[in-house]
């Protein structure tokens, strides 16, 4: 059952705490990296590809060579148990072959013609299609506010409400959000609806001001694909589409249909050298829209060739259209572009060009199995790809991975011109310097300081030869201004477009490398370059007021031979201040254990913490008395006055910390 993008947030996040528990005992400054991707180059051919270069894959004996040469290349340096893939072009399918094992223990191999992946997030371009379908119908407009289609209120925050278009290209504006995505037990799952209207994220920017990619939103257009049509998403999904296409072997339906679920695969990850089954746990039914669907390769051609043919499906059983002609077409074309230089979104396609070929596409994550769906509409050719193991997920980037490989091998790259800077850019070059992080984030729950804090970024660098120098998951790029705003890799196809402010201060950054996402220059006050040494500052003093405590005690019940040490000078000052220590230590223990665990819900423990928070942020404000009480009074000597102000700055400074990153109170 797909998860919807879960599993990777856990990683991140147990990450990023067990780096910061490191840097506490070894003082070092470590960066969250668990987003980076890897750039993955198509392997050297020596079969008969030459007359095939720019033509696509039209020979089948050619395309096999290539796809078992790459896929078994992929799997084994990925460690990726089971695969498959389908190749269809001009209505007819091209290649279709599995690889590797869907049940590893039984040595059950995989079979492109009936074994089902989790498809993930691919599933979203069926919800697409159905909306299409009923727009068709007249049952709904696509510039239409979508409350009025819901039985419960999307906020309006902003005069501009939020459509249907909105939804397709991911710029509603709502911030992104995991808490009670999913759940271990199925009995713990919200009944439908109910998650939808208590999950409601905020909508933190006008709609159409720039993508921030949304399971949420993808959910309330399958919502109201139900809502509208009068049957449940799963029901209209398969009644409309699948059947249709004869997709006997996939499924919109959980749980899987007994007589489809033998041939599931299994998931897979590996660690310590083995590969383990992944853990079983259950979606909201409310996200289903998002990623519930699960297929065979050879299905998803069917899918596939339907679009690629004007929504029409033809072959000796039967003719079927699921979509007119001019519909799909539409869907195909760009629906959004935050300028017209770069690429953009289509009706819930993604514009994800390669090599001088327009592809529009979309990946998918079906936790831990990981897929990419490609379609060439200019050349009538469609790619399906998925993996059933972890470590498939760079390979499913768009542009890297699996299509890098393929667009190079197939559709190769063009000579790239050098470019010359414009001879006045080195002035205005450090007004883009900074760090971006990309928009799909939170803004108002605790998750921000995931989401926000360790963010996947790009870092802009000034070289002062009139170019942009850029350091990105992606790997390092550089950027030469085309127009005012508008830049141009150097050596490479994508282009960049930065947004200013009222105030003429870059604010945004747009690739169309990634389009279903942009970036937001980052304040002096977000980065992780002032946040860690500052968190990680205030954790030693706590650490270390907590040691000068403990050294006092033992040496008073020396000295004294008292049970409890005793100040030289005010107690009580001085046992708040450790009560605060101690508190933060806990609080930072506390969320290091629970909160990478929140997309199964807050647990109460968590929630009684998260109150040692508010207790503390107190204390603090209580204790900068004390910290004046201490120097107008002298107490203790003066390098303790100074030490103890120190430690109360430290507090004050954490107290700033939580609040900034919404961890002080229950703000979830």
């Amino acid at each position: 059952m797909s998860i919807v993008k879960v599993i990777p947030i856990i990683k991140i996040s147990l990450s990023i705490s067990m780096k910061i528990l490191l840097t506490l005992v070894i003082m070092l400054l470590v960066v969250d990296s668990a987003g980076a991707q890897e750039i993955m180059i198509a392997p050297g051919r020596n079969v008969s590809t030459v007359s095939f270069l720019g033509q696509g894959p039209v020979d089948p004996v050619e395309v096999e060579a290539f796809m078992d040469e790459i896929m078994v290349k992929q799997m084994e340096e990925k460690h990726i148990v089971g695969a498959a893939v389908s190749v269809v072009k001009n209505g007819k399918v091209v290649f279709a072959k599995g690889y590797g094992y869907a049940d590893l223990e039984n040595k059950i191999p995989v079979v492109a013609e009936k074994t089902l992946f989790k498809i993930g997030s691919v599933t979203k371009l069926f919800t697409w299609t159905a909306v299409m379908q009923l727009v068709e119908q007249g049952k709904l407009d696509l510039d239409a506010d979508i409350n009025t289609y819901l039985d419960f209120r999307i906020q309006d925050t902003y005069p501009q409400p939020i459509t249907l278009k909105h939804l397709m290209t991911h710029t509603a504006g709502f911030e992104d959000q995991h808490v009670d995505m999913v759940a271990w037990k199925e009995e713990d799952l919200a009944p439908q609806r109910e998650w939808l209207v208590s999950h409601i994220p905020a909508r933190v920017r006008p709609p159409g001001e720039a993508p921030a990619y949304s399971n949420y939103g993808a959910a309330l257009a399958g919502y109201i694909v139900a809502r509208v049509s009068g049957e449940s998403y799963s029901q209209y999904v398969q009644e409309y589409i699948l059947n249709p296409l004869g997709m006997k072997n996939t499924t919109a339906y959980w749980p899987t249909p007994p007589e489809l679920h033998e041939h599931e695969s299994l998931g897979y990850r590996y660690e310590d050298g083995t590969f383990k089954l992944f853990p079983s746990f259950f979606s909201q039914v409310d996200l289903y829209p998002a990623g519930i669907v699960r297929a065979t390769v050879t299905d998803m051609a069917r899918f596939m060739i339907a679009h690629l043919q004007g929504g029409f499906y033809g072959d000796a059983a039967a003719e079927v259209r699921i979509l007119e002609e001019a519909t799909a077409r539409q869907m195909h074309r760009t629906l959004y572009t935050p300028d017209s230089r770069i690429l953009g979104n289509a009706y819930g396609f993604f514009e994800f060009n390669d090599n001088g070929q327009r592809v529009i596409g979309h990946s998918g994550e079906g936790e831990p199995m990981h897929s990419l769906l490609l379609l060439l509409p200019d050349q009538n050719l469609g790619v399906f790809v998925v993996y059933n193991s972890d470590g498939a997920g760079a390979l499913v980037n768009q542009h890297l991975g699996f299509q890098r490989a393929f667009f190079d091998h197939y559709y190769p790259a063009p000579t790239f011109q050098p470019i010359q800077p414009p001879a006045d850019f080195a002035a205005q070059a450090d007004g883009f310097v900074g760090i971006y992080r990309w928009t799909r984030s939170s803004s108002t729950t605790m998750e921000k300081y995931t989401t926000q804090l360790f963010a996947p970024t790009v870092e802009v660098k000034n070289p002062g030869n009139g170019t942009l120098f850029m350091t990105t998951p992606y790997g390092n790029m550089q950027l030469v201004e085309i127009d005012p705003l508008y830049f141009q890799q150097v050596d490479g196809q994508f282009h960049f477009v930065f947004r200013q402010d009222s105030q003429g201060h870059i604010s945004y950054m747009f690739t169309d490398m990634i389009p279903q996402f942009a970036f937001e220059k980052e304040q002096w006050y977000e980065t992780v370059g002032f946040n860690m040494p500052l968190l990680l500052v205030s954790l030693l003093m706590f650490l270390s007021m907590l040691a000068v405590a403990s050294i006092h005690a033992i040496r008073n019940r020396r000295t004294k031979g008292e049970k409890s040490f005793r100040w030289h000078g005010d107690q009580t000052a001085c046992q708040l201040i450790v009560w605060i220590s101690a508190l933060n230590l806990l609080f930072v223990t506390g969320t290091f254990v629970w909160g990478p665990w929140v997309m199964f819900g807050i647990p109460l423990a968590y929630k009684i913490l998260m109150g040692l928070g508010v207790l503390s942020a107190l204390l603090t404000v209580g204790a900068l008395i004390y910290v004046v009480m201490a120097w107008k009074n002298h107490y203790w000597s003066l390098a303790f006055r100074s030490y103890y102000t120190l430690v109360n700055i430290a507090a004050f400074a954490f107290v700033w910390f939580l609040n900034y990153w919404n961890l002080l109170g229950w703000r979830y």
